[in-house]
């Protein structure tokens, strides 16, 4: 379905080579990172409107830069929630590729800025990470170094445990699982980065809180027919609530079949009599009916 949308919605002939391979190589990209068919359509979409509009404006994809994004903003008659975040991924994605300058955080001299380059720089030399993860990290360092230097000196030594915990506790409620691990994930590597370059006297990556995802702690999708059979038995029909829970339950044996289970023909004739108190079989056919 996605490769027919991008056919339909970057044809051929309608943008320059090269962007339209950078087109197709973020389309890839994002499906990688697991975003839905219809998220990457719609990015797809504004992606296919900003390259109509530079070529309109007799730009080349070289020429991309935060300017050229503002500028398309400032043209376009609707701005979707969304946006601005998509084309600043595509170009984070451009400078990943080479095809325009990567940012230069060199040029801000602030001590805020600095610490964030040579973690950058840590994370894809010394780590070895790919741009995709990099640029997952540094939104959640930046923003934990915002809110707890805000108004004050920055002073990574300054840093403590409870200040960890507690930017995660006040963020994570707002986040799916996966986001908020990956938040968790990304301070733990950011400060065993500050450890290993001596700006932090002890290790505080032991101090970033686990964000729990046990198995089996939401309701289950399905049941198996063993744990049909055993919530129909749990009924007790010896009182009005219990005839009423059984006889709905023990009418649906679609539940079992679920994921290919499957029942066995003494159980769906059993069922099907159930169904159908004329019969001549009913419920009094099962051998634990009366128990």
């Amino acid at each position: 379905m996605l490769e027919s949308s991008f056919r339909n919605l970057v044809a051929p002939g309608r943008f320059p080579d090269q962007l339209l391979a950078q087109l197709r190589r973020f389309t890839t990209s994002l499906i990688e990172q697991g975003y839905a068919g219809e998220t990457v359509r719609l990015k797809l979409q504004l992606l296919t409107n900003f390259g109509q509009w530079l070529r309109r404006n007799d730009l080349a994809v070289t020429n991309l830069d935060k300017r050229v994004v503002e500028a398309f903003f400032k043209r376009k008659h609707r701005v979707h929630r969304g946006d601005l975040r998509t084309l600043q991924q595509f170009l984070d994605h451009l400078r990943g590729q080479n095809v325009v300058p990567a940012r230069n955080l060199a040029c801000d001299r602030s001590l805020l800025a600095n610490i964030l380059n040579r973690y950058e720089t840590y994370l894809r030399t010394e780590r070895g990470l790919v741009a995709v993860t990099i640029r997952g990290y540094l939104p959640f360092v930046h923003k934990f170094l915002l809110e707890r230097f805000r108004g004050k000196p920055f002073l990574l030594k300054a840093v403590k445990a409870s200040d960890i915990s507690d930017f995660v506790l006040r963020h994570s409620h707002s986040m799916g699982i996966k986001t908020a691990q990956l938040m968790t994930t990304a301070l733990r590597s950011f400060f065993r980065f500050l450890f290993q370059k001596g700006e932090l006297q002890a290790d505080l990556a032991a101090s970033v809180p686990t964000v729990a995802d046990w198995r089996l702690s939401t309701v289950p999708k399905f049941l198996t027919a063993e744990e049909i059979e055993r919530t129909i038995k749990a009924c007790d029909r010896r009182t009005a609530t219990g005839r009423r829970d059984y006889h709905p339950s023990s009418t649906r044996p679609s539940w079992s079949s679920r994921r290919g289970s499957g029942r066995s023909p003494a159980r769906g004739h059993q069922l099907e009599s159930r169904r159908n108190p004329h019969s001549g079989q009913g419920i009094a056919s099962r051998p634990d009916a009366h128990s």
